[in-house]
């Protein structure tokens, strides 16, 4: 635009200066009717001059016959003027002493003779000031629209992103059990954002409908399952007890079967339990646990069923935690089963006891193959097996890392895994603990007697 501009501004200068050239013959030839050559010649020139127009008509060897009145006319100038030669007034534009003029030159023809060279010049600088300060409050008029808009564009971005920023504070913290709950009305939200969130709150719906109707499932089709599987197991157990004629084979036969539904019953137990716990069925009674007393509990029926050794590490004979003695227990049954399924038997599977000054820290250590890294991440999840083919011939499920998550989490703890491949495994459970003033109290009481020489 500041080009097109400038050329028309100086196009229509130049046309008034060609139209100047066109009209100066016509008027000395008017006035030679009633004056001298000379005379006419110099009227024609003063009628036409104006304040920032020069015209100076030469003989063509440097003689001036006739010059306009003004400033513009100083020798200097006038010098440059008749320097420059031409054929036809054809205007060029041209810089002088920090000046900018439009100038042409040619022929000066009179009733069709040449009585000399005419030279037009026309001083632009004040319009070329004038169009630079024009240019200049163009371009910071511009460049203050083009912040302005995009003030407005990012502040109208913001406003109209600011619903889906609700939409997604609301859902972050969402887990399946309240997907229910879940209610996406929006404040100042534009029609089409709501209706998304209308959308999305009814997709979240029947997906808690489904989820619901699915833990529902699962646990009628364990409850059910369990009881005839149950039965099956107490006739195999005797049969084989009282089936004293029984060959080598069918004897074999029957403990494949007993086996077999004993892992099938288990199965389902654990599934009752992950649906119980999904549905928030399980009840925990959180009271005040010894945890040095319940994990040597717990190390007498291990004993019973696992040839592995078992060892209790504690720096302190009384740590306390707020738990549910039973869950607990059921917790560091799988945890301890499950290290001893993946760990030789000749080295002893060890259980950490640490307090803190908010939470009691429980570590079952073995020295088994260990988890490589890429499983640990999903070792909580239900049904996951790091080794599938390993999985069936130890008896496993998949069911009981997941059962121990959802039992710790029942109790307001945290469960985690470290470990190395070929070195081991060591999953922390971490619970709440009591007071301080409640375990000194307490410990008092017991005249700080340990608990075992495991110690």
């Amino acid at each position: 635009m500041s080009w097109r501009t400038q050329q028309i501004l100086i196009g229509s200068q130049k046309q008034q200066l060609i139209d100047l050239g066109e009209r100066l013959p016509e008027d000395i030839s008017t006035y030679e009717t009633m004056l001298s050559e000379q005379d006419a010649l110099q009227k024609a020139v003063d009628v036409r001059s104006l304040p920032d127009l020069s015209i100076v008509v030469s003989n063509g060897g440097g003689e001036i016959l006739a010059q306009s009145d003004g400033q513009m006319n100083d020798e200097a100038f006038v010098e440059n003027l008749l320097q420059r030669r031409s054929l036809s007034l054809q205007p060029d534009v041209l810089q002088f002493d920090n000046q900018y003029y439009v100038a042409c030159e040619g022929p000066l023809r009179v009733d069709g003779q040449i009585i000399g060279e005419m030279h037009l010049a026309m001083n632009i600088t004040a319009s070329s000031v004038m169009f630079q300060q024009l240019m200049w409050s163009l371009m910071v008029a511009t460049a203050l629209a083009i912040v302005l808009i995009t003030v407005a564009i990012a502040l109208y971005v913001r406003r109209s992103v600011q619903p889906l920023r609700q939409v997604s504070k609301m859902t972050e913290g969402l887990t399946i059990n309240d997907l229910n709950q879940v209610s996406l009305r929006l404040e100042n939200a534009p029609t089409e954002v709501q209706e998304l969130a209308d959308t999305c709150e009814r997709t979240l719906h029947r997906l808690s409908e489904a989820v619901t109707q699915q833990r529902q499932f699962v646990h009628d089709i364990s409850h059910e399952l369990r009881t005839p599987l149950t039965v099956v197991y107490g006739y195999l157990q005797s049969t084989l007890r009282r089936g004293t004629n029984l060959n080598e084979m069918q004897r074999e036969a029957l403990e494949s079967a007993k086996s077999e539904a004993e892992r099938t019953i288990r199965l389902l137990q654990e599934l009752l339990d992950l649906a119980r716990a999904d549905s928030d069925r399980i009840e925990f009674r959180q009271d005040p646990i010894h945890l040095n007393s319940l994990v040597l509990d717990v190390f007498k029926v291990m004993q019973l069923i696992s040839e592995h050794s078992f060892q209790l590490k504690a720096s302190i004979p009384d740590i306390y935690a707020i738990a549910d003695g039973d869950r607990l227990k059921q917790v560091l049954v799988n945890l301890l089963e499950n290290a001893a399924r993946y760990s030789s038997s000749e080295h002893p599977i060890i259980v950490k006891l640490d307090p803190t000054s908010n939470s009691a820290i429980i570590q079952v250590c073995d020295r088994g193959e260990g988890i490589s890294l890429q499983h640990q991440a999903r070792i909580f999840d239900r049904c996951y097996r790091v080794d599938e083919a390993r999985a069936r011939t130890t008896g496993g499920t998949g069911l009981g890392l997941s059962i121990v998550k959802s039992l710790v989490e029942g109790m307001s703890g945290t469960v985690q895994v470290q470990s190395t491949p070929n070195e081991g495994s060591t999953f922390t459970v971490t619970l709440p603990t009591l007071p301080s003033d409640y375990e000194r109290k307490h410990r008092d009481r017991r005249g700080r007697r340990k608990v075992s020489s495991l110690y």
